[in-house]
């Protein structure tokens, strides 16, 4: 973001918070594993024990971020082996879980997009359209849903930094409501929040995502596949993008859409011609979202898996299908040279390894959860206490609970924390599963008022554009209608 302002400093309050978490987190982790070792726990297995222990002194580093968050989920599957709770081939085995090469090919994609340009030309091919110019409402509302669309698919922030660096030119260039800091403040938050937002409508859109889908089916047995998942939450993201747009429209703006369109087309202009890796990337894209979408629509449609969509489903599962999307760029042409690929390794070296090794983490911690039983003892505490909660009760709950969580730490961890703990008390009050941990994934996602709260509302408030209480504020009513819709939204559709 060449000629933004830079990022500002961390505010005397949040550095205090920061310090002072970390701290606490380091003193309170170590402490917490000892003490629950030591102390005798009725009902528990020597397991399930020493396994309580390890997920208390994993989620107080989780939460404090006191070490690095990968670093914490690698340690926590090597105490397990060191403490007796397991064996190391069956601990560590997650680590390998399809998934986890879904998240490896999508992030090579997402990269590809990003070094070739091809999510920019998306967006300005877009942009330029006659008509999305008209007015800065519309304006809006064509930069929130674009930045929803490209966040669908690659990283919340990779969307959110492409499109606001897109978003600020075209308010420089019109002098009538550019110039305003309330109105540049709220478009800077219309695209984070749009960013997190439209990570919700596909299983790749965010990690805790194909975290809760991979808890679901390792857990429980149950496959929610892609179509099915986007049927459920396409609905919710396009009703919160809506409400973001309308809330933080520029009341009282007025923009020359002529001026508005020439920006557009200047910056596409600057892009130059498609490269082959660009073409690559794209095909590659298409080809991935075509094989993913595929059989669930033949279903969806016919109620039967016919025209190879069940052939397709055995031979081409979708974390194969993301994995060799990314790796087919390897292959594809990328430059004018013989021997220039569509991504280079290293490019790959770039890719977001410390989220893949925190999936792997919570996904070994999910599975030792249910295997050594702390997930039933752990159930039936919180059934001999609320007593015997409905569906309803058991969602509103672990929604609650994870905007809670994921306002004050990684949307990653708290998935990793969250889903793996509400499965076992769907399980244990007897409700279905399913919906539970499709909430409990999704609302890790909210959780939107402060700048750790997501990586994309840092961004925002490092461009120096949104005050940290317009953040608190416009965050707030987001999750409040958030949490609604989503609840709203498992019981109708999901439950």
């Amino acid at each position: 973001m060449s000629g933004e302002p830079e990022v500002r400093p961390v505010l005397g309050l949040e550095r205090w918070l920061d310090t002072t978490g970390k701290s606490l987190g380091l003193v309170l982790a170590p402490l917490l594993l000892v003490v629950i070792l030591l102390v005798p726990i009725p009902g528990l297995t020597p397991a399930a024990h020493k396994l309580l222990a390890v997920v208390a002194f994993t989620t107080v580093l989780w939460v404090s971020e006191a070490v690095p968050l990968a670093a914490t989920a690698l340690l926590a599957p090597a105490l397990c082996v060191v403490l007796g709770v397991g064996k190391a081939g069956a601990i560590f085995a997650p680590f390998g879980s399809p998934t986890t090469f879904l998240f490896i090919g999508m992030f090579t994609l997402g990269i590809a997009m990003q070094k070739h340009g091809l999510d920019r030309r998306i967006a300005l091919t877009v942009l330029s359209w006659p008509g999305v110019s008209r007015s800065p409402v519309i304006t809006f509302g064509a930069l929130a849903t674009l930045t929803a669309l490209l966040s669908m698919w690659m990283s919340n922030i990779a969307a959110a930094a492409v499109m606001i660096p897109i978003g600020l030119g075209a308010m420089r260039a019109n002098p009538g409501w550019g110039e305003e800091p309330r109105h540049r403040g709220s478009l800077v938050l219309l695209i984070a929040f749009s960013a997190s937002m439209g990570g919700l409508a596909t299983p790749v859109g965010t990690p805790p995502n194909l975290i809760g889908i991979g808890l679901l089916e390792q857990m429980t047995g149950d496959k929610v596949n892609f179509f099915e998942w986007m049927r459920y939450t396409l609905p919710l993201t396009v009703a919160l993008v809506a409400f973001l747009v309308w809330r933080l429209r520029p009341v009282g703006a007025q923009a020359g859409a002529r001026d508005l369109r020439t920006e557009f087309l200047r910056q596409k202009a600057a892009l130059g011609e498609r490269s082959l890796g660009e073409l690559s990337t794209q095909w590659s894209f298409l080809g991935a979202i075509l094989l993913w979408m595929y059989p669930g629509l033949v279903e969806f449609v016919f109620e039967d898996k016919r025209w190879g969509a069940a052939w397709l489903e055995t031979h081409f599962p979708e974390e194969m299908v993301g994995l060799l999307a990314g790796v087919a760029l390897f292959f594809l042409p990328g430059g004018k040279g013989r021997r220039e690929f569509a991504v280079a390794w290293s490019d790959a070296v770039k890719l977001d390894w410390s989220t893949i090794v925190l999936f792997g983490g919570g996904m070994s911690l999910g599975r030792q959860i249910f295997d050594t039983g702390l997930a039933d003892a752990g159930g039936r505490v919180v059934i001999a206490t609320l007593g015997q909660p409905g569906l309803f009760a058991v969602v509103l709950a672990s929604v609650g609970l994870s905007v809670l969580l994921s306002t004050l730490t990684s949307n990653t961890a708290s998935a990793n924390v969250m889903v793996p703990m509400m499965l076992a008390v769907a399980q244990a009050a007897g409700v279905n599963p399913v919906p539970v941990g499709i909430a409990t994934c999704l609302a890790c996602s909210f959780g939107n008022m402060l700048p750790v709260s997501t990586g994309t509302n840092a961004v925002a408030y490092g461009t120096g554009h949104v005050r940290l209480i317009e953040m608190v504020r416009h965050g707030f009513w987001l999750d409040i209608v958030g949490v609604t819709l989503l609840v709203a939204t498992i019981m109708l559709l999901v439950a």
